[in-house]
């Protein structure tokens, strides 16, 4: 019988993005499919807030599937069916392991796309061996004994004292631009595991933006409501998509690997309506079924910072038992205990502007033909955008612009 109060442990996702543009070729996998399911679920419970989003599903998706791994019984089934994971897979972790191992690529040509994956447990308490293996094995993770809370008393100083130790971690492992991902009220008395994915992505453009053409112009945040942006410009040949409801352009990084897409509705069509509108099979459409097209492309300079409490949208979307202290079954990570998740905290960073020039230039291999008439593509108005692996078309962040003017 469970008695109070009830231990718990944190889910974390700390994330930061430096961006400038690239493109390449897709191909979808299982488990990128099924991370991309998640991502278009889990943005359209976020996206429910009003203004700009950042968010990185990758990085919850990861933290999720290591919490998966001690997962049991109906906490498990409900994990793998948000997950969209076949329930009771035992190949699953040694799956995102090969997903994991396939970035290597993407750290080419200047980029830099860093994952990092570290799990903060309570030292002197009994964590089963075969979670810790499994996690070390698959996620290079290694678990690491920290003093939480005083346990079994707890102390507020030594509450901050790893906070300020898992903070600093977060910090170093996305240069800086998440600073604070454990909030001044975590670790608590019950706290006994904090479990932190970190994603660190700096791309730069095959194409680079020339900072020469920069200038201000007016963003349409709505139809009664304008802005002023610094707006950039590059003209070149990129996979342009159109149809009836949304231009779709993909912008390549450097080594072709990784791409930024921004969807862009079309006039008489609200972002909204595209948000609805998406699926994977749709987004794949958007991203693959575009023709390399000559295109004169304006986008604003924009910098957003978000941050989420995952509990309710998790929760809506069906993962329900892992937050409840009666119901959780984490008998997987140990039996000294019963376990519950209390929170799951995102905290994401993206930066898009024309930097990287000098490092993309001898790179930059796009050729137009001054025969061909070209596209204009003008992102004046709120759009989504993806940051995806053309590899395994794994959405790695995504987001989006309703007013640039805000940082």
């Amino acid at each position: 019988m469970k008695t109070t109060p009830f231990p718990k442990f944190l889910l974390i996702a700390a994330i930061a993005v430096h961006g400038t543009l690239t493109q390449a070729a897709p191909g979808t996998f299982g488990i990128a499919e099924a991370n991309n399911a998640f991502a278009i679920n889990l943005y359209r419970h976020l996206a429910s807030e009003q203004g700009n989003l950042v968010v990185s599903p990758f990085s919850i998706d990861t933290a999720l599937t290591m919490t998966y791994a001690g997962a049991r019984g109906n906490t498990a089934r409900q994990m793998a069916k948000v997950l969209h994971y076949k329930s009771g897979d035992a190949d699953i972790h040694a799956e995102y392991a090969n997903f994991l191992g396939g970035r290597e690529g993407l750290n080419e040509g200047g980029n830099r796309f860093l994952v990092a994956n570290s799990l903060w447990a309570q030292t002197g308490f009994p964590w089963l061996k075969p979670f810790q293996d499994l996690l070390r094995n698959d996620y290079k993770s290694l678990l690491m004994q920290i003093d939480l809370t005083g346990w079994p008393n707890f102390n507020p100083a030594i509450a901050a004292a790893a906070r300020k130790t898992i903070n600093q971690w977060a910090a170093n492992h996305t240069a800086g631009k998440i600073r604070e991902v454990l909030p001044d009220y975590l670790p608590d008395r019950d706290t006994r595991l904090i479990l932190v994915n970190a994603v660190y992505f700096k791309g730069l453009w095959a194409r680079p933006f020339d900072k020469e053409k920069t200038r201000e112009a007016t963003f349409h945040v709505s139809q009664t409501n304008f802005v002023s942006v610094q707006m950039m410009h590059v003209d070149g040949r990129f996979r342009h998509f159109q149809d009836d409801n949304v231009e779709a352009l993909q912008l390549p990084y450097v080594s072709n690997r990784l791409s930024m897409t921004i969807i862009l509705p079309r006039k008489g069509h609200s972002l909204e309506e595209i948000e609805e509108e998406m699926t994977v099979s749709q987004i794949e459409r958007w991203c693959r079924d575009g023709d390399p097209t000559n295109v004169v492309v304006s986008v604003p300079r924009f910098t957003e910072t978000t941050g989420f409490e995952l509990k309710g949208p998790l929760k809506a979307m069906g993962m329900k038992d892992a937050f409840d202290p009666v119901l959780a079954d984490f008998s997987g990570i140990t039996t000294a205990e019963s376990l519950y998740v209390e929170a799951a905290i995102h905290k994401a960073y993206l930066r898009v502007d024309e930097t990287g020039t000098e490092a993309a230039a001898t790179t930059a291999v796009v050729v137009v033909s001054s025969a061909e008439l070209a596209v204009a593509f003008v992102a004046d108005h709120p759009f989504i955008y993806l940051i995806r692996d053309n590899l395994s078309g794994a959405i790695f962040f995504m987001g989006r612009v309703v007013d640039p003017s805000k940082e």
